[in-house]
């Protein structure tokens, strides 16, 4: 299987600051300062003393600003080789076992289709599905009534829900991105193979369940899609 490859884009911030000086040119009489000490005149009076002009004060300092730090890169997220081998969902209190699963091929009103054997306690990954962390639709499906009734609440989950996949000990993150309850039993075939699609290959890293619906019924398929939680 092949992996994709991420690159993370970087930032790059450059500010630039123009500085401008002004100049003036004073234009006129030469103006001498005269001494602090009184001269004589020809009247005999005195001149008072003038002081002479102070220094300009010294502009304020101004402080240095911080440099901005940069961003902390994004980890990458983990792309596993091997099939998940549990599944976490807390808001319906999920934690089960996954195991690979086979199929048989069977006829629907003379298509080939995939039928699926799914496990009786575990919940069942489709082989040939992707793996998570890799681009592609990893696919699980278990039963909804009967055996250990895995996904017995699957119907239960809503958008924004977390559900977690392992691989051994790595975890891989997901949100839910929708959940759909569509007619099975009694379907047309063109209506029961766009059921299906759900299942098929994606562009994209995502995660797809799949059970049956109601509890006493079976007539319906609940189809929940998530994605990588960022």
């Amino acid at each position: 299987m092949s992996l994709r490859d991420c690159t993370w884009g970087a930032v790059r911030i450059i500010v630039c600051v123009g500085l401008a000086a002004a100049l003036a040119a004073c234009h006129g009489t030469p103006h001498v300062w005269p001494s602090e000490t009184p001269s004589p005149t020809a009247g005999g009076a005195t001149l008072p003393a003038v002081a002479p002009p102070s220094e300009p004060s010294s502009p304020t300092p101004r402080a240095t600003p911080s440099p901005i730090p940069s961003p902390s890169p994004t980890p990458a997220r983990p792309r596993a080789t091997r099939p998940p081998t549990r599944i976490v969902a807390p808001a319906i209190g999920l934690d089960a076992r996954v195991v690979p699963m086979e199929y048989k091929t069977v006829d629907l009103d003379g298509l080939p289709v995939t039928q699926w054997q799914l496990p009786d306690y575990d919940a069942g990954f489709h082989s040939g599905s992707a793996c998570p962390g890799n681009s592609g639709n990893t696919v699980l499906s278990g039963h909804n009534n009967l055996g250990g009734e895995v996904f017995r609440h699957l119907a239960d989950l809503r958008a924004g829900d977390k559900i977690i996949l392992y691989v051994g000990r790595t975890a891989f993150h997901y949100t839910v991105s929708m959940k759909l309850i569509v007619p099975e039993k009694s379907m047309p075939t063109d209506v029961r193979l766009a059921n299906a699609s759900f299942i098929g290959p994606t562009s994209d890293e995502r995660l797809t369940l799949v059970t049956c619906w109601p509890y006493t019924g079976n007539t319906h398929r609940v189809i929940v899609v998530a994605l990588p939680a960022g």
